[in-house]
């Protein structure tokens, strides 16, 4: 039988790197638990037949290439004079329903914050933090931490954009002893592009955050960037379309470090991408967080790290003390 470590066993040996998957999120809020926004979106009922006939016209499930197509569209018919017709009201009908989606199924700050200092602290063991979740989960920890340890978690954004040289902010800056960056290798519901094509980041102060994000969609003033939907080839088309998702793909993953925690991914199929990037990596060491001792997908996430060329794959309770939002004793 594989052995299942506690994490306060291994996680001297692993500091560089943290991948947090769906799990992660869904250790927060059971309502994070759907595969995508468009399957939590007809869970809810917020496809009706009219935005499902736009989806089907686009040929795919993702809202945010569907809204991105129609706004483009949009702007276009508003640039050259032509009347509001079909192309609004479809932008309109999709927005919408994903506006819905996203305040039902998302957690409040309120409801988050109990959580949000566990979470903080575990990352802070770490230099870099990669997140696949679109959710707010990790902004808001990161946020939260501040009146505790001062800037520690960067974004590596500077006045809404993306630095073109992020490395040097592993320095830590101001009355913070250390610092650890933070990434969203498929976007995330706090960043958007603008009407220009600039990509960039929403804020708020806490807890207004998420409401700030739902009143920029509403009102078309730009449109999220994040990937929650499709195949592995499908999310790179996606991420080659965006000049951050490009450059954290590029330059993060690869540049990993020689160790890292994986916490709440499965590895799967449609993130193939992901794989592929931490192949390029001088990564040696894994451990893998593992829910209900689930032999079967240790051994599959096991040969797949190893197929990567991981060299040492170990295994600890995503329930232990001291990892993620279990507190320690």
């Amino acid at each position: 039988m594989t052995k299942i470590n506690q994490w306060e066993e291994i996680k001297e040996r692993f500091k560089d790197g943290l991948l947090l998957g769906n799990g992660a999120s869904m250790a927060i809020h059971r309502g994070f638990g759907y595969a995508g926004l468009f399957e939590a979106a007809q869970e809810h009922q917020f496809i009706t037949p009219e935005v499902a006939s736009v989806f089907d016209a686009f040929g795919v499930n993702d809202f945010e290439l569907v809204l991105r197509r129609l706004w483009q569209a949009k702007v276009v018919n508003q640039t050259l004079g032509i009347a509001a017709g079909r192309v609004e009201e479809a932008y309109a009908q999709v927005r919408t329903a994903l506006i819905e989606t996203v305040r039902h199924v998302h957690i409040n700050h309120d409801d988050a914050v109990v959580h949000l200092k566990p979470i903080y602290t575990f990352m802070q063991g770490f230099k870099t933090v990669v997140s696949l979740n679109y959710d707010l989960i990790v902004y808001w920890a990161a946020m939260y931490s501040r009146d505790s340890i001062g800037s520690w978690f960067k974004d590596c954004f500077v006045g809404g954009t993306f630095a073109d040289n992020w490395e040097p902010m592993r320095e830590p800056y101001g009355a913070a002893a250390g610092a650890t960056l933070f990434f969203y290798p498929h976007g995330n519901l706090a960043l958007a592009r603008a009407l220009d094509d600039e990509e960039g980041k929403l804020t708020a102060r806490g807890q207004d955050l998420l409401t700030r994000i739902l009143k920029v969609w509403e009102s078309g003033q730009a449109v999220p960037l994040f990937v929650c939907e499709g195949t592995s080839e499908y999310k790179v088309k996606s991420i080659r379309s965006s000049s951050y998702l490009q450059r954290v793909n590029r330059e993060v993953l690869p540049n990993i470090g020689s160790s890292l925690v994986i916490y709440g991914w499965g590895l799967a199929e449609q993130e193939q991408h992901i794989l592929a990037a931490l192949s390029k990596s001088n990564c040696k060491r894994v451990a893998v967080s593992v829910y209900a001792n689930n032999e079967e997908y240790m051994r599959r996430a096991e040969q797949t790290l190893r197929d990567i060329g991981i060299e040492e794959v170990v295994f600890f309770d995503s329930t232990s003390p001291g990892c993620w939002n279990n507190l320690t004793p």
